[in-house]
């Protein structure tokens, strides 16, 4: 193994690991969500170098700044969904998996530039979501289902509001910019121009928050309480009442579909790059 990925695996490993010890401090991440955070965060660094790191932490730093804004008028969220707002391992795999097995591609072929875009559209479809999610749960207009435009309670799989499609659009415009920006830093040559990474930024998070929310109103798995007459995606719901299926996929939870959205990142990703 060459000196050079050596130190920049050992570098990827300590930037990661304080991140990784900041989440947990700050309550944004689990042991086992900073167990994952720490193998996915020494990967891209150390085999996509500055510039594929800097997107990603760009990713968990705005993710857990918005996290902290309207906690309480984000309650209704948490009574539907199966996990709190500190991430897991699976969570920590379902938004980094796909950009994680890139990066691991792009170092073992040499592919670092070629597959940079891809990468890029899977973190804007990625950070499109957390934002649609964390900033849309703050609309006073009640979303509707995707599928039908009927309205739905706050926090249903499948649910979008105007403010959070436009606050998912934002999230893939902050990632394209960031992107873009971290090949200036890095200094080599530039995988994509700025208008083309803000336009792969927008496309892919967009795309991303809409595949996320058709998966969600159609296929994923979603239980229903019999106690509180409420829709749940856990197998207990928050009362203690065990939960019954109630419609989707059995076995298909959030995080499946959260990775599942993200995948569209690639094509869009790619798609913009050859076209610029």
């Amino acid at each position: 193994m060459p000196e050079s990925l050596i130190g920049r695996l050992a570098l990827g490993l300590a930037l990661s690991a304080a991140i990784a010890g900041a989440g947990v401090w700050r309550r944004a991440l689990t042991w086992s969500g900073a167990a994952g955070a720490l193998v996915s965060g020494t990967i891209v660094f150390g085999l996509g170098g500055l510039a594929w790191a800097v997107p990603m932490v760009a990713l968990f730093v705005s993710g857990s700044a918005l996290s902290a804004l309207g906690r309480e008028r984000k309650r209704a969220l948490g009574e539907v969904a199966a996990k709190g707002a500190r991430r897991d391992l699976m969570q920590v795999l379902a938004n980094g998996g796909a950009a994680t097995a890139l990066a691991l591609a792009a170092g073992s072929a040499g592919l670092a530039t070629s597959l940079f875009p891809a990468y890029l559209g899977v973190l804007a479809a990625v950070t499109a979501d957390t934002w649609s999610t964390e900033i849309g749960g703050l609309s006073r207009r009640p979303p509707r289902l995707v599928t039908t435009l009927a309205v739905v309670p706050p926090g249903t799989a499948g649910g979008v509001t105007p403010l959070g499609l436009l606050a998912a659009t934002a999230g893939g415009l902050w990632i394209g910019a960031v992107g873009w920006l971290s090949l200036l830093l890095e200094g080599g040559p530039a995988a994509i121009g700025l208008g083309a990474a803000l336009a792969l930024g927008a496309l892919a998070g967009l795309a991303g928050s809409l595949v996320d929310s058709v998966l969600g109103a159609t296929v994923q798995e979603v239980r229903w309480c019999p106690a509180c007459q409420a829709a749940t995606e856990a197998a207990v719901h928050r009362c203690g009442a065990p939960s019954l299926p109630h419609r989707g996929w059995p076995g298909l939870t959030n995080d499946a579909v959260n990775f599942l959205a993200s995948l569209i990142g690639i094509p869009v990703g790619l798609s913009v790059a050859m076209l610029a």
